[in-house]
């Protein structure tokens, strides 16, 4: 089945007229209201919202492209803190939201495989003497990450000497006061929003190299087994259909990559 959608797929594609390609069951219980209402979450490596409310980005494009293949309206919500996209799917008043799938967020929705993989990294002070990730790994060193995050995960993984200290979700502000004033050696964070953020640590360096990378990926309610179905099915079209590549490119992304490459 999983081929026959996407054969379906490309070819309403490339023949210029999108077809239907859920089977009924799936698409009662993905789009039960009969509208594909999208929780899109303003991370701006995600999304972005301009002065007129309007939406871009990868998660969007991706929101608005399923829309079309269900032939259903498109109903996207923007929200700030990514639990309150998680809470909207998981409430039933969305269908689908785009984020990395951690471990507090896949007890409430599911998620299904990567749509985007992004780099995480380490930004010090330009006179540091870290020079790679290696270094910044030494006892005695003390490097911050988000709390409770795809990235702290991934510290914990993989830092076995440092330091780590913690700062809430979204406290990269705080995080370049601990480094200015010596508290801290680094910050680690997605390469996109160490750049993001780089002017307000003057003269700073990004390290080559990640620690690993954040899956991506769209999420949707429990216990919709023919929903989850095709959410798979749709993401992997996406991919190979190059929805997710040019809307990358698009947004200007740092250290974002197609699953795998």
């Amino acid at each position: 089945m999983r081929a026959a959608v996407l054969g379906v797929l490309m070819m309403s594609v490339t023949g210029g007229a999108l077809a239907q390609t859920a089977m009924p069951d799936q698409k009662a219980q993905l789009v039960p209201t009969g509208a594909l209402r999208a929780a899109i979450v303003t991370i701006p490596f995600l999304a972005k919202k301009d002065a007129s409310g309007n939406l871009s980005g990868v998660a969007p494009t991706l929101a608005e492209f399923m829309a079309k293949v269900l032939e259903v309206p498109y109903q996207p919500t923007a929200f700030g803190p990514p639990a309150a996209g998680v809470a909207a799917v998981k409430d039933g008043t969305a269908d689908v939201t785009f984020l990395a799938p951690t471990p507090e967020r896949v007890v409430l929705i599911d998620f299904a495989h990567a749509f985007m993989e992004m780099e995480v990294t380490l930004i010090v002070t330009g006179d540091s003497p870290i020079k790679t990730l290696a270094d910044a790994d030494q006892l005695g060193r003390k490097i911050v990450v988000y709390e409770k995050t795809a990235n702290s995960e991934m510290v914990a993984k993989t830092v076995r000497h440092a330091t780590v200290l913690f700062v809430p979700l979204f406290g990269w502000k705080k995080a370049f006061e601990m480094i200015k004033n010596g508290e801290a050696d680094g910050y680690v964070d997605l390469r996109d929003q160490l750049v993001a953020h780089q002017s307000e640590l003057p003269g700073s360096r990004i390290i080559a190299g990640a620690y690993g990378r954040n899956a991506m990926a769209m999420g949707y309610a429990k216990d919709k087994p023919a929903a989850a179905a095709f959410v798979k099915m749709f993401t992997d079209a996406a991919i190979k259909l190059n929805i997710v590549k040019p809307a990358i490119t698009k947004a200007g992304i740092h250290g974002a990559v197609l699953p795998g490459i």
